[in-house]
């Protein structure tokens, strides 16, 4: 888990592999369609008429600029004039204001950049409060991703057009806010962004599934679309924002505070409200793309302390509530306690608020908002501040809840660090350790479908041989001896990763199995595992039982890749699916073995480890 702060800032170039095969153009009727059923024609007729324009041209916008300095003036005071007329600007439920950025550095948390938008549409509200810059050099105090409705870039007509290259790359720039309004503002849903000119105008979105704009309009000889536009960019309503109204902050001189987060019965259509306990969500991913996943701190009525965990899943896939529900009762399993999912409903689903485009363009796929509430555990696995024993307790209890839950039929599938928790303070017996985030969970059913091109999971803690055969015809279905190797990688992450050594070979291992690069990641995998471990091979502060114990798991999980890779082969062809069975007819042999080792390890001293650290890595 990232307690709520990426490790690190991504670059333009990192920006740039985000974006890769997520950009698509919309057609025309896109931003002509935009916020029209809640800005009606009346209401832009109304704020027209309140508006200099002459010949079909808004006055103040100079017709043939020779430099964006140019711009910035007379653009804020037509947007402003805009959001005036509308009944924008000042409402019993916040403010609206387009503001000039003009050579002020916004603050960024999770991306390496000194590029900031030209303008800014201001906001006052539930979900906005003043950047948290505190002692933070060279940035602006006032203005911030934290309360901004949407972001603008300036461009002189001649040097914008429709060619995808150029499109492109003003995509590219806008996602740097998008990233930061995303990571900023964590009950947003999607972002708008506007690069204007002169002349035109291009809207761009920026959601869970990727990014697309639309083509370049003449706001002068349209100006319905774009006083719609902009009325719908500065609008009160904060869902048409793209804001989750469902978290409500309270704002207190300029900041957020404490508020509630609501979960929807869609049995009674009633409400349940959770108390935050933190204004932040103490994990957010910083990804654009993807799950978004954000967890939350909240507690009950009653006082009684949850997670709450906001993702985006495929609706296709079986949702994460339907495991947790048949996970009922599996002890060392997270435990749900409230769900909501979205599907179907307006801003629910990513198809209901993104136009459709060319499939041969994008691939669009679809992503549906579902909230879940669980009971609340211990931090993430870690050394920091525990025992060997408290570390090696939880990995032994978290792979006995790991058997239960095959048990049951459910098959994890995602075992990394952040998917086990310690149990918590004075925690029962065999709960020690928690296995959480089953939205990759499936059934197990690799025998009676032994071939699946599926690869998931967390790449650090892959198995070699999932790694190995993505993409082949053949690769094996993910079983549970893919994710008894993940524990194993969890365990080795532990041990090298999280303690002070000068072992350099392992701190080059540890990078290498978490690389991008799959074929980099399964090679360094394969070959510390077919090379001999020795006690001296890892770092003092670990007792004499504890290296017997990784010695002991490192042979395990060799013969049993040795075993696998003599059936599977290369994944090019049909292999023997009858030696495979034979092997998964092993199952509880093989989880007594591994509990077995642990076991034998147990009763290690319960002395502190040496100081932690992760500034070796």
């Amino acid at each position: 888990m990232n307690n709520g702060k990426p490790i690190v800032l991504a670059t333009f170039e990192d920006i740039q592999f985000e974006l890769k095969d997520r950009i698509v153009k919309a057609d025309d009727t896109w931003a002509k369609s935009l916020y029209k059923k809640s800005v009606s024609s009346e209401r832009v007729n109304n704020i027209k008429a309140q508006l200099d324009m002459d010949c079909g041209r808004f006055d103040d916008v100079p017709e043939d600029a020779n430099t964006k300095s140019e711009l910035y003036a007379p653009l804020v005071k037509l947007l402003n004039s805009i959001i005036g007329a509308s009944g924008n600007s000042k409402s019993r439920n916040g403010t609206r204001q387009a503001v000039s950025t003009k050579g002020k550095q916004l603050h960024k948390r999770v991306v390496e950049s000194q590029v900031s938008p030209d303008i800014v549409i201001k906001a006052t509200g539930s979900s906005f409060e003043l950047p948290r810059a505190y002692r933070v050099p060279n940035v602006d105090a006032h203005i911030g991703y934290t309360n901004i409705t949407t972001a603008i870039e300036l461009r002189l007509d001649s040097t914008t057009n429709d060619v995808e290259r150029t499109a492109t790359k003003e995509v590219q720039r806008m996602c740097i806010s998008a990233k930061e309004i995303f990571y900023q503002q964590p009950n947003r849903l999607f972002v708008y962004a506007l690069v204007v000119t002169e002349e035109r105008v291009r809207l761009i979105q920026f959601d869970r599934a990727g990014a697309l704009y639309s083509p370049l309009f003449n706001y002068h000889d349209d100006p319905d679309t774009f006083i719609r536009i902009v009325v719908g960019l500065s609008s009160m309503d904060e869902a048409e924002l793209g804001l989750d109204t469902s978290v409500q902050f309270q704002v207190i001189g300029d900041m957020k505070a404490l508020g509630t987060i609501r979960v929807l019965d869609p049995k009674t259509n009633e409400f349940t409200n959770y108390k935050m306990r933190s204004v932040d969500p103490f994990l957010r991913r910083e990804e654009l793309f993807g799950r978004g996943t954000r967890m939350w701190d909240v507690e009950d009525a009653d006082g009684t302390r949850l997670y709450v965990k906001d993702a985006w899943i495929d609706p296709n896939l079986t949702p994460e509530y339907i495991i947790l529900l048949k996970a009922k009762g599996v002890k060392g399993v997270q435990q749900i306690v409230d769900y909501e999912d979205r599907l179907g409903r307006p801003y629910g689903e990513i198809r209901y608020f993104r136009p459709r485009c060319d499939p041969d363009y994008f691939p669009f796929v679809n992503k549906c908002f579902q909230r879940l509430v669980t009971v609340r555990y211990g931090v993430g696995i870690t050394t920091r501040n525990k025992t060997e024993a408290e570390v090696l307790g939880a990995l032994y209890d978290a792979i006995k809840a790991h058997e239960r839950l095959l048990d049951s039929g459910i098959l994890h599938c995602d075992i990394s660090l952040g998917n086990i928790l310690f149990g918590g303070p004075n925690a029962p017996d065999g709960l020690a350790g928690i296995l959480i985030d089953l939205d990759l969970a499936i059934k197990a059913q690799y025998d009676k479908y032994p071939i699946d091109g599926r690869t998931t999971g967390t790449r650090h803690s892959h198995s070699n041989l999932q790694l190995k055969g993505r993409g082949r015809p053949c690769k094996p279905a993910h079983d549970y001896l893919d994710d008894l190797e993940s524990f194993f990688w969890v365990l080795i992450h532990l041990i090298y990763d999280q303690v002070n050594h000068d072992l350099t070979w392992a701190h080059h291992l540890i990078n290498t199995i978490g690389h991008g690069d799959q074929k980099e990641s399964a090679d360094a995998k394969r070959a510390f595992l077919t090379g001999d471990l020795e006690p001296s091979l890892i770092p003092e502060g670990w007792s004499k039982k504890c290296k017997t114990l990784v010695i002991a798991f490192h042979h395990f999980i060799d013969d049993i890749v040795i075993e696998k890779e003599e059936i599977v082969g290369e994944m090019d062809r049909v292999w023997d699916f009858s030696a495979m069975q034979a092997l998964h007819s092993q199952k509880r042999a093989h989880y007594q073995e591994v509990l077995d080792i642990f076991e034998a390890a147990l009763p290690a001293h319960r002395a502190p480890l040496a100081r932690t650290s992760r500034h070796n890595v």
